[in-house]
């Protein structure tokens, strides 16, 4: 299985971090520019508020006296100075008619449209959420007398544009702040993922490895915590895997020269059992002719090469059982190959009075097969039902296709076999007939494994077997 970039855990990790430094930082600077702002904001409103206590106190008595002259003087002295932040004053008398006006520069005011809020105390006519750096401030204040009550009124224009500077300085500052703790940050992760991650990694190609059969991959037991003690623990188990699996490799290197022996033992008992009898035969003509001086003459001649041939056939049979022939698969109807070898066994079925019924499904898809070989399989199996019912009976066979796989079913009314039998049936050599071989059904299975199928007998004791031949449609592995 192979990992897209974004699915490895590297990546994820790394964008994990990345995303937590960049939302923290973002988020700190968003806050300290938010409280910044408002500080500068608080800043200057009570700044425009002191002053709109101090000019009133010193405007009350040209007010009073009407000394237009010490009005100007007075205004003009406060849009002059250099650390001013006035725009623009404006006095009104008591009934809001406009005595006099100033501005630093020309700018464009809205009419008063009524004195009565500023009566009490100062308001601001235009706040910060409508305040830009062209726009300023619109503060109205009252001028007061303690024995006449207000005596007119004083408005101020006070710039913003300290303000937005002030805060323009500290956003740079702030975000240039901001961006090198991002590219720290960044840096600092992709390290640190590349610290965390990297024995990881090197667990996964390791891991990797004893998959494909490297047993004993050691990795070095680095990295913190439980990633150290992981790769600790990794290397425990591939040594003790190693050596395992080396023991079993041993067990079966010594069961499968055992399993040789074994097989090469009961081969040879087979074959000695089999030429048993035909040398007894040769043996006794010979000691016949010795004991009476007579030379081998006539039909004694004629038993022990008829002995012979058949020691001679009896040895090719097995050795052609023991080798497994190459095959040629071909697209073979297995029907057809059913109807060939019941028109081959079929003078002997009539004959053993067997009853025969037929099942097999039409339009079956080709199967790649080797042809011979299935028909000797088939073959084995009827003849084996014939023998197990000597008395007559009915046999019955059939094919049909399940999922992906033919399966092909020879089954006889015989008296089947016992559980504990039926353990060795597949057995080389392992036969309950007088004249058998025990070959028979070791061959079939073998070639039904040939074929990437299987071979099965279902036993049904005192009520006959069914021999179950299943070949897969897609064998080309086997081919």
């Amino acid at each position: 299985m192979v990992l897209h970039w974004y699915d490895r855990i590297a990546v994820r990790l790394s964008v994990s971090i990345v995303a937590v430094v960049v939302v923290t930082a973002l988020s700190v600077a968003t806050l300290i520019l938010r409280d910044e702002k408002r500080i500068l904001q608080e800043d200057l409103r009570i700044r425009a508020l002191q002053l709109g206590e101090i000019m009133p106190r010193q405007l009350i008595e040209p007010l009073l006296y009407e000394e237009d002259y010490a009005l100007y003087s007075l205004i003009q002295s406060y849009l002059e100075s250099k650390e001013s932040f006035l725009v623009y004053g404006e006095i009104y008398n008591d009934q809001g008619e406009l005595i006099l006006a100033r501005e630093r520069e020309p700018i464009v005011r809205e009419p008063i449209v009524s004195f009565d809020l500023a009566r009490k105390q100062a308001v601001f006519l235009r706040d910060f959420t409508e305040a830009d750096k062209e726009h300023p401030l619109d503060l109205l204040i009252p001028i007061i007398s303690k024995q006449l009550g207000v005596a007119g009124y004083l408005r101020l224009g006070i710039s913003v544009q300290p303000l937005f500077n002030t805060l323009q300085t500290s956003r740079q500052k702030v975000w240039a702040v901001a961006g090198v703790i991002v590219i720290v940050g960044i840096l600092a992760a992709l390290w640190m993922a590349r610290r965390l991650i990297s024995p990881i990694l090197l667990l996964n190609r390791a891991a990797y490895r004893v998959g494909e059969g490297d047993f004993g991959t050691a990795i070095p037991e680095k990295g913190v915590g439980e990633i150290g003690e992981l790769a600790t623990t990794f290397n425990t188990m591939s040594r003790q895997l190693k050596e395992l699996v080396t023991a079993i490799r041993s067990a079966q290197e010594n069961l499968v020269r055992t399993e040789k022996l074994y097989a090469l033992g009961e081969f040879s008992t087979g074959l000695a059992h089999e030429i048993k009898n035909p040398l007894t035969s040769i043996k006794m003509l010979i000691q016949r002719a010795g004991e009476q001086g007579e030379p081998l003459l006539g039909e004694d001649l004629e038993v022990i090469i008829e002995e012979l041939d058949r020691i001679d056939y009896t040895v090719s049979r097995f050795l052609r059982s023991a080798r497994q022939s190459e095959m040629a698969f071909t697209d073979t109807d297995i029907n057809s190959l059913v109807e060939d070898v019941l028109a081959i066994t079929g003078p002997k079925i009539e004959k053993s009075g067997v009853h025969i019924e037929k099942k097999l499904e039409e339009n079956l898809a080709s199967l790649r097969v080797d042809g011979p070989s299935i028909k000797q399989v088939l073959m084995n199996g009827i003849l084996n039902a014939l023998q197990a019912m000597p008395s007559g009976g009915e046999l019955s066979i059939s094919t049909s296709r399940i999922d992906d796989a033919l399966q092909c079913t020879i089954s006889d009314t015989g008296d089947g076999i016992s559980e504990e039998n039926l353990k060795h049936i597949f057995d080389p050599f392992f036969t309950t007939k007088e004249d058998g071989t025990g070959m028979g059904l070791a061959v079939a299975w073998n070639i039904a494994q040939q074929h990437g199928g299987r071979l099965d007998i279902v036993s049904r004791e005192h009520d006959g077997i069914s021999l179950i031949l299943t070949l897969p449609y897609d064998n080309s592995a086997h081919c």
